[in-house]
């Protein structure tokens, strides 16, 4: 079973394992420990083991999120907007099949299971859930607008069948969404080196901050929200323990998978596999193509600077396997498309690269550089322009990005509340590209259209901004405009 190392290696247990009492002094026997939801959540670490599996839900080998979905937000090359009922419809099962794992064991607590543990402790164990089941329903809200919100208290989908009544408006979701992270945010404890894959009060607070952030803009655009994410993530930055690493270079390498700028991602355990590190190389590489990037974007619209080249793949060996080979660049190449850098060497090593076998990348989920740029966005949009200590904070990423060397041109006090505010939209698809994050800043901002012109846009229409509801589910919830 692939092991998702998200909170310890301890804590996953065989969560099918049967222990039978038996006795030859009786002809019918009755199992005795047979586990099942009503009695196997007992233990701390059964609930996290749990917790563990709903990750692992999101993140298996050749499936989930360590096989990138390319949508169409302007970075991948072939990504297209002509959606069908069936696009992406398998986020819609990752994510209700992590709820449904996380809700069985919030069920269970509620009904008394770790009865005699320590309160504080039973908290903690709730609110990783809680914090979980926000995670998985703030992607949902995104991508599909009017979802079902089910919780632990709601009837069994099977036997009490959902309605159209069952999905509810999208500031009704984020209010539940915002409920359970400030049970986390209360309730979760501090950065405990030993687990760095566990969340923590720190990590509840930044995604928090990106559900306020999310509820200014669009689609519900409460932009008395920009100054709740301002002030969260400033309290993350001035009093939490991560950091920006002062070189762009160390952050994606798998030898420092774990440091202190990553605050969430797909931790695994060391003996389940990954994706092998050739699934995004190109064939000079002995790649298979996979993740091919947007051949306007990464020549016409991200700037020239040293993180560029390490980001992306755009100068690459022609012949892996001869150290002696020329470089090429991705336009001599045998494919004719840069690729994704943060996924390929020099992060990787060579024998992650060329093996087959593990990789080690860990896909990251939420950054510390990612709250220094919400909170810049957030606060010159609540000030109505630019603060200093805004511009400073974006100004770190931008600095680190040119190395002194790039052509970047770093953010001012100068700029309007507008020109401010498409810097830092901007500076968060340079920084953040291939992380699962820009498709929901070009959702939010409504730019679907714009970043898929020149050549990706045709077929683009309003209802492009919600996914298709799966059509099974569809058909007793009902479906979003545009895909009946």
């Amino acid at each position: 079973m692939k092991k998702s190392n998200i909170y310890t290696a301890k804590s996953i247990v065989a969560l099918l394992l049967i222990f039978v009492v038996s006795s030859c002094q009786k002809l019918v026997e009755k199992p005795q420990s047979i586990s099942t939801p009503d009695n196997f959540y007992t233990t701390i670490s059964q609930c996290e083991a749990a917790y563990a599996g709903s990750m692992n839900a999101l993140w298996v080998t050749w499936d989930g999120y360590q096989n990138l979905p390319a949508f169409p937000d302007g970075q991948y090359e072939g990504a297209s907007l002509d959606f069908g009922s069936t696009s992406f419809n398998d986020l819609w099962k990752w994510h209700y099949k992590a709820v449904a794992n996380v809700n069985a064991v919030l069920k269970a607590v509620k009904a008394g299971s770790l009865t005699g543990n320590d309160q504080e402790a039973i908290d903690n164990v709730v609110a990783q859930g809680r914090f979980l089941r926000a995670f998985n329903y703030f992607t949902l809200v995104r991508l599909y607008g009017k979802i079902p919100y089910i919780t632990e208290d709601t009837p069994d989908p099977v036997t009490t069948p959902l309605t159209p009544d069952s999905r509810l408006e999208i500031a009704a979701v984020y209010d539940l969404i915002e409920t359970d992270l400030q049970f986390a945010v209360d309730h979760l404890g501090d950065y405990d080196a030993s687990v760095p894959g566990k969340p923590n009060k720190w990590v509840a607070k930044g995604l928090l901050a990106k559900v306020y952030l999310t509820r200014a803009t669009a689609p519900l655009n409460q932009t008395n929200n920009y100054a709740k994410a301002r002030d969260l993530a400033d309290d993350v930055i001035n009093n939490g323990p991560y950091m920006l690493l002062p070189k762009f270079e160390d952050v994606f390498k798998t030898s420092n998978n774990r440091n202190m700028e990553i605050m969430f991602a797909f931790y695994e355990s060391s003996d389940a596999p990954y994706m092998p590190g050739n699934v995004w190389a190109p064939s000079e590489m002995d790649g298979w193509s996979s993740g091919p990037v947007k051949i306007y974007w990464a020549t016409n619209i991200y700037p020239e600077q040293p993180r560029k080249h390490s980001y992306l793949l755009l100068d690459f060996t022609s012949d892996i396997y001869d150290p002696s080979a020329p470089i090429i660049n991705w336009s001599e190449s045998a494919d004719g498309v840069p690729y994704i850098g943060k996924l390929n060497m020099p992060n990787l090593t060579f024998d992650q690269q060329v093996g087959g076998g593990d990789a080690g990348i860990e896909m990251k989920i939420l950054r510390f550089a990612d709250v220094l740029l919400i909170y810049a966005e957030a606060a010159n949009m609540a000030n109505g322009g630019p603060t200093q200590l805004a511009v400073d904070r974006l100004n770190l990423i931008i600095d680190r990005a040119n190395e002194g060397t790039g052509t970047e041109l770093r953010a001012t006090i100068a700029m309007t509340k507008e020109e401010f505010d498409k810097k830092v939209i901007d500076e968060r698809s340079f920084e953040l590209c291939f992380e699962n994050d820009r498709y929901f800043d070009v959702l939010r901002k409504r730019i679907l259209k714009d970043v898929n012109l020149p050549d990706n846009a045709e077929g683009y229409d309003e209802n492009d901004y919600l996914l298709p509801i799966p059509a099974l589910d569809a058909k007793a919830i009902g479906q979003n405009p545009g895909y009946e």
